[in-house]
């Protein structure tokens, strides 16, 4: 069930993720689905639960030794630390990333397995590295911030879900989305919206109905903010969107398929 070739691979691409800093592969991640290499995007190479987890946990081991600022850091490069323990770290969470995927996957999880990979992963860095405070309270948006969020996943629901109907595609939403956070990683702000797009894509395909995908990129963009306050907000990296698409997943899985 896990075999030792795939598992060492993972080992390096948790090295190289967290090398290159979790939201640089991420991005990756985002291009190699544009490019039509799934295999690389959701696989050892740059599978989210494997680079893009390994560099979340690196960053809160390095921010436990003291050598980066905050484990929240997830847009630096931890090459620049200069630490083999950290890179090793990433590794270790990669491969553990692999395997607890392929074993969601094994038993039939009726979700993203990827998705709910990434987001237990942050959850146990946090337990590792962080101050375990694991959840907080929420309060709602203001109604601007309510608004912007209904906006936003009305747009990137509608466009997402013809897509999927039209390409019969349901990644390549989550591809566009992923490759735009490059606008958080060198200008410090931009739409983050693979949560959104993905599940909209999700249920667009599933009912053949581009108006659920856009009641789909709406909830996206809600439980997003949601998690982001109730899960998001310690001294480590959980990640909001990862939660957000293994629960609508479970939604269009359960209901709509």
């Amino acid at each position: 069930m896990f075999p030792i070739v795939e598992i060492a691979a993972a080992f390096g691409g948790g090295i190289l993720g967290a090398a290159l800093g979790a939201l640089p592969a991420f991005i990756m991640t985002g291009v190699l689905v544009l490019a039509n290499m799934t295999d690389m995007a959701f696989g050892p190479y740059f599978g989210p639960h494997i680079s893009f987890a390994g560099g979340v946990a690196a960053a809160a081991f390095a921010a436990k030794r003291g050598s980066l600022e905050s484990g929240k850091d997830i847009l630096t490069p931890l090459a620049k630390l200069n630490d083999g323990y950290v890179l090793l770290v990433g590794g270790i969470f990669g491969a553990a990333g692999l395997m607890a995927q392929k074993l969601f996957a094994g038993v039939g999880t009726p979700t993203d397995t990827v998705a709910l990979t990434v987001g237990l992963s942050g959850v146990v860095a946090q337990l590792l590295f962080g101050s375990r405070k694991v959840f907080q309270g929420y309060s709602l948006p203001d109604g601007k911030t309510a608004l912007f969020l209904i906006a936003l996943g009305l747009g990137v629901g509608l466009i997402s879900g013809y897509a999927a109907i039209v390409t019969k595609n349901v990644v390549l939403g989550f591809g566009v989305a992923a490759t735009t956070l490059i606008l958080v990683q060198f200008m410090g702000v931009g739409p983050v919206t693979h949560h959104v797009a993905l599940p909209a894509a999700l249920a667009a395909a599933a009912t053949g109905n581009i108006w659920m995908g856009a009641l789909f990129g709406i909830l996206g963009a809600l439980l997003g903010d949601l998690y982001g306050k109730v899960m998001n907000s310690s001294d480590t990296h959980v990640d909001p969107p990862a939660l957000t698409i293994a629960t609508l997943t479970l939604v269009v899985v359960l209901f709509l398929k």
